[in-house]
């Protein structure tokens, strides 16, 4: 009977088989039909996406959702959560008259000729300058790039390529930021920009304390070396205080006395200890200080302040900055020019804004 039950066994599982198998292609048949769908449907949005004129838009590295030009729907990916429309993507509408609506139909907002963009209940709220600055209250808080980056102070916030850059500007300065938005925003990018000067700094401030120590410990052996077996009469030169130079890539020195050196530490100009000549590397004159003026082949290019503010002649408006660490930004766009935390002020404006030294 034992020996009945298990061939009765062996019998069954046999007769399983061409089942399983047939379950196994059943399923394999499956998936290839639904990657095949997935497919599909990948290329019709594609298409429809192309036919309405679609263009995603992006907060940081996160989609946040597209602008459809045909319409001229901004479509985000968030969704109402109650309402009429709970579970519907929120959408602001641009009519032909230059009115923004909301998608319950009541007006948030204009885009207007000129670059204006009303909202917030605010008129005017900002414009887009023709360079592609975002003015608000007279002042650059923002720009749009011909690549569609957008950028606050300076640091990238988000990417719209291929959408017009005033509907960008409503987008990111009218919608996912109000005023109040934008001037936190600004202060933390400031606030994390300077920390991270401060951090530059106290690396290039241990890098160079380690190379002068690395350089009196060298002289040092050098002269026991020297001097063994007799009585020494040397004395120890004190080294010169320097500080750092970088522009456009390039990097120098400057020290107390006003030299000017390349990153291979050659002289290549001086500065004068107040007002005085400013000389290239042979000694020739290529300029002049003149209590806060700057000169360049006797004309006036520039004034600096005790503050450390720059203007041009012909106006009193500053145009650029001495910052903390040395930074040295243009006050329209707030680009960086270059880096030295010299004083006096007009030795780091000569070497960083007036570019004497071709850096």
């Amino acid at each position: 009977m034992k020996k009945t039950g298990f061939v009765v066994l062996i019998a069954a599982l046999l007769c399983c088989l061409p089942a399983q198998a047939q379950l196994g292609g059943l399923i394999n048949k499956g998936k290839n039909a639904v990657n095949k769908a997935k497919e599909v449907k990948e290329k019709v949005d594609e298409e429809v996406k192309k036919v309405n004129g679609d263009v995603d838009f992006f907060y940081m590295d996160a989609h946040r959702g597209f602008y459809r030009a045909k319409t001229k729907k901004i479509v985000f990916d968030d969704l109402h959560k109650e309402g009429k429309r709970s579970g519907k993507n929120v959408i602001y509408t641009i009519e032909k008259n230059g009115d923004v609506t909301f998608d319950d139909g009541r007006k948030v907002g204009e885009v207007l000729d000129g670059g204006i963009v009303n909202c917030h209940s605010t008129s005017p709220y900002l414009t887009l300058a023709a360079n592609g600055d975002v003015v608000m209250d007279g002042e650059v808080i923002g720009h749009i790039g011909d690549d569609g980056n957008v950028t606050m102070e300076g640091m990238s916030i988000g990417k719209a390529q291929g959408i017009d850059k005033q509907v960008a500007a409503y987008i990111y300065f009218g919608i996912l930021f109000d005023k109040q938005g934008i001037a936190t925003a600004r202060a933390k990018i400031q606030e994390e920009k300077l920390r991270a000067e401060q951090e530059r700094k106290q690396a290039e401030e241990a890098r160079l304390k380690a190379a002068q120590e690395a350089e009196a410990k060298r002289a040092a052996t050098a002269s026991t070396s020297q001097s063994s077996g007799k009585k020494s009469n040397n004395t120890t030169t004190k080294k010169v205080q320097e500080w750092s130079i970088e522009k456009n890539g390039s990097r120098g020195f400057v020290d107390a006395n006003g030299v000017v050196y390349n990153s291979s530490h050659k002289k290549i100009g001086q500065l004068p200890k107040g007002s005085g000549d400013i000389k290239d590397g042979s000694g020739s004159t290529i300029g002049r200080i003149n209590s806060g003026d700057i000169y360049v082949r006797g004309n006036k290019v520039c004034t600096v302040t005790s503050g450390g503010s720059i203007s041009v002649p012909g106006s009193n408006a500053t145009v650029a900055e001495v910052h903390a660490g040395g930074r040295i930004d243009m006050k329209q766009n707030s680009k960086t020019l270059g880096y030295c935390d010299v004083r006096p002020y007009e030795w780091a404006v000569a070497i960083i804004f007036c570019d004497l030294f071709k850096f």
